[in-house]
């Protein structure tokens, strides 16, 4: 797909197949630094409540746009401007980008709001959850082209998201020009960046047959410190 069509990809949320829960991202996100084995048990009641009481509210969405680009010195020639050496790494051996934006819906951040006046654990099991589950349709969205490009002969590399390494916060709203999110994915961006429904993603990766593994996206070469999203070892 060469031209500015941006697609749209919608899939079952409740998938357990296609999409099941990591519990130790969940606990990540809530801030338990133990072993997944050792959450205490009513922690554990508590967090199979809310995912029962979200089972309906979680809706997957991703809205994306596949573009070929060329390169000037070094760096990647793309629909927006960006002197961004990190992304130019990420994006290295590409001739073709993803931009993408994925979203779970509003549904939840009316549940996390309803609860952190009563019941600040279950609002915290609830951002964690929701922080869990828009990951997961980010890898499950990157994992279908990744295998639609191997048929090709082609590879993909990590993503990249604004605000990521040297990437400005700012493009987000590149981002949301060219996907025109509030139309195709129903999100939001404030004047702040912030985007609504707060468990939304997007980001941009590279399709290429020169693409190796030294292209993947480390954590910890990123300089983003608050980052819900930052994995450790």
């Amino acid at each position: 797909m060469n031209d500015k069509t941006v697609l749209i990809k919608k899939y079952n949320a409740n998938d357990v197949h296609k999409f099941p829960i990591r519990m130790h991202e969940v606990w990540r996100y809530a801030g338990y630094a133990g072993a997944v084995d050792e959450v205490d048990e009513e922690l554990k009641k508590v967090f199979n409540e809310i995912k029962e009481e979200l089972k309906s509210a979680i809706k997957f969405q991703v809205c994306y746009l596949r573009l070929p680009i060329s390169w000037e010195k070094g760096m990647p020639v793309l629909p927006f401007e960006a002197e961004s050496k990190g992304l130019a790494g990420c994006l290295a051996g590409s001739d073709e980008i993803v931009m993408f934006a994925a979203t779970i819906g509003l549904e939840i951040d009316r549940h996390i709001a309803k609860y952190k006046r009563f019941s600040p654990v279950k609002a915290l099991l609830m951002h964690a959850y929701g922080a869990e589950r828009i990951e997961s349709l980010c890898d499950y969205f990157c994992e279908e082209i990744k295998k639609e490009s191997l048929e090709k002969g082609k590879f993909t590399t990590a993503r990249f998201s604004p605000g990521y390494g040297d990437l400005p916060i700012e493009k987000q709203k590149d981002f949301f020009r060219l996907l025109d999110c509030s139309r195709n994915a129903g999100i939001s961006l404030n004047e702040s960046l912030l985007m609504t429904p707060s468990k939304s993603v997007t980001a941009i990766f590279g399709i290429g047959c020169n693409v190796n593994e030294k292209n993947r996206h480390n954590c910890n070469t990123c300089n983003k410190e608050e980052c819900e999203y930052k994995k450790t070892n």
